[in-house]
């Protein structure tokens, strides 16, 4: 293929890109046709926690197995693991619990949602869904109250027959949780496995050879936003003869005193061999149960004084238990038990066991020695902190693992692995970009650093090879220099400052230092802020708001404790700090005005750079407010310094509804603007810079806009799916609304015509919005010769957007045929024209200028039904300045 083939045939690609994004079907709604970019970071993808294989597959599919990410919905492969799709975008939740496949019929999918792991990040579901066609349309069968579904267990012959483990609320008691048993495919549930409203359950296991066997292992626990009690008496393994109908708890042999997660596995030749890994929380013999305990902001130090993780065995179906690990490595459960804790026997082999935790600790002789805990010899190329494992049951040596770094396979039983880094998954806790061209794009990930990666590739791509890493451990918030994109400002976990030098490559801490009487408290995402009236003044806030002049060389405490400092709360059990400051920044239109919101309820305010504080929460109680609940967001207006919003969050209170309010007058009087909000707590609330109407929100379904300060909000979804968004931004020169997502990564739209949008506008039958003043040409000189790309199927890159100039039009209801859009140059020749099909609300479609010369243009959109009207034909002249192809002006 020659040069100028390749090129032609790039360009037609383009062209067909296009028209497929931008020229699908009628409009659902008015923001249809704002398409996202799904930029990544993949490369190191997320958090995996459920996986099925077919066990009878047929030939139809003898390649097709299914990942769960734990907040990215269910992933489907039917050429083992080249390419997925994601088959549950219909559910209208991304949070999955467990799934499984029919034994008797590949074609019979029953889904849980809801994330099972416990965290203080795992996001709830809407109950149990049913597919009869391998996936490709669904059914919700109910037990929509469960939030997080655990287990999924289906009948090894009759596939009407379902099992179901429910955890339960996360943060709160209710009572669907326990066993549930459908037998008519799940048009009736019968509860058949209830302890109490704080005592769900997370495993679940069935004799194959007598599916009136089932083993279930309940879990009592008590999260709230300040502590995590992980267990009690309740916890404790269960059996049923009878197909569940019935439960006895078996002993034997098992310890017994308060216990935590427990997870269960049954052997597949001999299912009277049962295996359980345990959470042991009786305190270690010869310790002082109240000896004080060291807080890191890695390692969940509160178990240290307690036996931990134990593995036990019964070989005749759980009549009595032997412990079977190595006596001096007392805790497998690893750093938080209620996010692992999970075990595998193999199918063959009962010998070999596996321990699914931090690490991959395993013996192969039946507990004898366990080589996993000291030498490690498999498992080594995959990332740590493994939450599932599958072992196929004709071929033990073929096994698939998910970690919080994606989903990995091994054929040779561990000693090399596979990992399957081509799935769109990310799940992003804050997004920032600088003003390089093109700019970058800044996100933090949980257990995955902080990255960085250009908006538009020079390679006409986004490849994994463009992310980089810019900060360390679990990424939170980046900052970036306004004015000198060479410092980046990071928070890992719990505050762990850091400075970034991008000139040098340099990282150093900046985290500040406290009295000692009085230590710090970090929420886990703590909040940074650059001064908008001097680069080198940052922030950040701890139980104080804390300010460094010189880039964080040094800080000084501005406010004094803006929490409740209750005692009982600042220090709690499950690695939690509380009482600390969730939210801050400083408003750009006045310097030293600053907001801050707190985890506790507290939105305070000051107007004299720290000097003095006022707790505006009273007021917000007053419009509405739960006076406790987490504000999630403070965001002082573009527009006016006394202008600002706020946004609180009932996730951690089990509270599944909006709370947005705003303030004219410096908090002394809020209002409630939530109409046409779901009920779904709510992350993020931003103003736009340019139109002081244009709010965007970001709550646990995705992103909202309002085009009329928040008295009304309208979904802004089109082609992005129901997922949690934790954090928006604007960029303020290429006017990209950037999206973070808990699950499916960072997207991006252009959104400059909602910027121009007002009652005027909206009122017309037909408008052309104003034009970029130049095309978006998004490569390199290089990458007009031809791109080079990895052949294969599977890599996973993010296009750049189309290149050309950008043309967003409106169309009113009424206007069904006959619409027009030309492009004449200034010699009055027509250069471009484009029937433009019927699509109410606001459209886009782009000309490609690659073969146009820089110059005056004219842009006429016409409708020949109204032609006599003066809105029946708009114009727009356009300049197209000479441009650098570099991409650079």
């Amino acid at each position: 293929m020659n040069l100028f083939t390749r090129f032609f045939a790039a360009i037609l690609l383009t062209t067909i890109f296009t028209s497929q994004l931008f020229g699908q079907s009628e409009l659902s709604t008015n923001y249809d046709a704002f398409q996202y970019r799904n930029l990544g970071a993949y490369r190191i993808s997320a958090w995996v926690g459920s996986l099925a294989v077919p066990e009878n597959p047929g030939e139809k599919h003898k390649y097709t197995w299914y990942v769960g990410p734990r907040a990215g919905g269910i992933w489907k492969t039917v050429n083992n693991g080249t390419t997925f799709e994601c088959i549950s975008d219909a559910f209208g939740t991304s949070s999955i619990g467990d799934f499984a496949v029919s034994p008797s019929d590949p074609e019979i999918i029953w889904a849980g949602t809801g994330e099972a792991f416990n965290a203080r990040s795992s996001y709830y579901g809407n109950g149990i869904w049913k597919s009869t066609d391998a996936g490709k349309t669904w059914k919700n069968m109910g037990l929509e109250d469960s939030h997080h579904i655990a287990k999924v267990v289906i009948h090894p012959t009759n596939p009407d027959i379902v099992w179901v483990a429910s955890m339960g609320h996360l943060f709160s008691e209710n009572k669907e949780r326990g066993i549930f048993k459908t037998t008519d495919g799940g048009n009736s549930w019968k509860k058949v496995l209830y302890i109490n409203g704080q005592t769900g359950v997370t495993d679940l296991v069935v004799n194959h050879s007598n599916p009136k066997i089932l083993y279930a292992a309940t879990y009592q626990k008590k999260r709230t936003a300040w502590t995590f009690e992980p267990g009690g008496e309740k916890s404790r393994i269960y059996k049923s003869t009878d197909g569940g109908n019935s439960w006895k708890m078996v002993q034997g042999g098992l310890p017994t005193g308060p216990l935590g997660r427990i997870g269960l596995d049954i052997h597949r030749a001999n299912p009277d061999i049962v295996v359980a890994v345990i959470q042991n929380l009786n305190v270690k013999p010869g310790v002082d149960p109240n000896e004080p305990v060291p807080f890191d902001e890695f390692t969940d130090h509160s178990f240290d004084n307690l036996i931990g993780g134990e593995v036990y065995i019964t070989k005749n179906g759980g009549t009595s238990w032997e412990r079977i690990n190595d006596p001096e490595t007392n805790d497998v459960s690893g750093k938080a038990a209620y996010s692992f804790n999970r075990v595998s026997i193999d199918p063959v082999d009962p010998g070999k066991i596996y321990i699914i935790g931090v690490g991959m600790y395993y013996t192969l002789d039946g507990g004898k020695t366990w080589p996993g805990f000291r030498e490690q010899n498999l498992f080594q190329t995959n990332f740590g902190d493994n939450r599932i494992f599958w072992i196929d049951p004709k071929d033990p040596r073929h096994m698939m693992l998910g970690s919080d770094g994606g989903i990995y396979s091994t054929f040779d039983g561990g000693l090399t692995m596979n990992h399957y880094y081509h799935l769109p998954l990310g799940e992003v806790y804050n997004v920032e970009a600088d003003n390089e061209t093109p700019y970058n794009i800044y996100i933090g990930l949980q257990d995955h650093e902080t990255w960085k990666a250009p908006s538009n590739g020079w390679s006409g791509q986004i490849t994994p090879a463009d992310w980089v890493i810019t900060g360390m451990w679990d990424g939170m918030y980046s900052k970036v220099d306004p004015e000198n994109n060479k410092y980046i400002y990071i928070t890992t976990q719990f505050g762990s400052h850091q400075r970034v030098d991008q000139a040098k490559g340099e990282r150093v801490s900046i985290l500040p230092q406290a009295n000692e009487s009085e230590p710090y408290r970090y929420t886990w995402t703590t909040p940074l802020a650059i001064s908008p009236h001097n680069s080198a003044i940052i922030y950040t806030g701890a139980q104080k708001v804390l300010r460094s002049l010189n880039r964080g060389e040094t800080w000084e405490e501005i406010s004094p404790d803006l929490t409740d400092n209750d005692p009982e709360k600042t220090w709690g059990k499950g690695h939690i700090q509380y009482c600390t400051i969730s939210t801050l920044d400083e408003s750009p239109v006045k310097a030293g005005i600053i907001w801050a919101g707190t985890d506790d309820g507290h939105v305070q305010l000051t107007t004299d750079f720290g000097h003095t504080w006022t707790d505006l929460t009273p007021n917000l109680v007053k419009a509405g407010a739960p006076a406790s609940m987490w504000v999630s967001k403070v965001f002082p207006s573009n527009h006016d310094s006394a202008t600002a919003y706020i946004s609180k969050c009932g996730f951690t209170d089990d509270i599944m509804d909006a709370h947005v309010y705003i303030t004219r007058d410096f908090g002394k009087t809020w209002k409630k603007i939530t109409n046409g909000l779901p009920g779904s707590p709510v992350n993020v609330v931003i103003e736009d810079k340019k139109n002081p109407n244009l709010l965007f929100a970001g709550n646990d379904l995705g992103v909202y806009v309002s085009t009329n300060k928040g008295e009304n909000w309208l979904p802004f979804k089109a082609n992005m799916p129901n997922v949690v968004v934790r954090d928006i931004m604007i960029h303020p020169r290429e006017n990209d609304l950037i999206v973070g997502t808990y699950g499916r990564a960072a997207w991006i739209t252009d959104i400059s015509p909602l910027q121009q949008l007002t009652p005027e506008v909206e009122a017309k039958k037909l408008h052309l919005f104003d034009i970029d003043s130049k095309p978006r040409l998004n490569f390199s000189e290089q990458a007009r010769w031809g791109n080079y790309q990895m052949t294969g199927s599977n890599h996973l890159n993010s296009p750049n957007e189309p290149n050309g100039l950008e043309i967003w039009y409106l169309m009113e209801k009424d206007l069904q045929e006959g619409t027009k859009l030309s492009i004449a140059n200034k010699n009055g020749e027509t250069v471009f024209e484009k029937e433009l099909p019927y699509q109410k609300g606001i459209n886009k479609i782009y000309w490609n200028t690659f073969r146009a010369s820089p110059g005056e243009y004219k842009i006429t959109l016409e409708n020949d039904k109204i032609l006599e009207s003066k809105t029946g034909i708009v114009t727009k002249k356009w300049t197209w300045p000479v441009l650098n192809y570099s991409g650079k002006n």
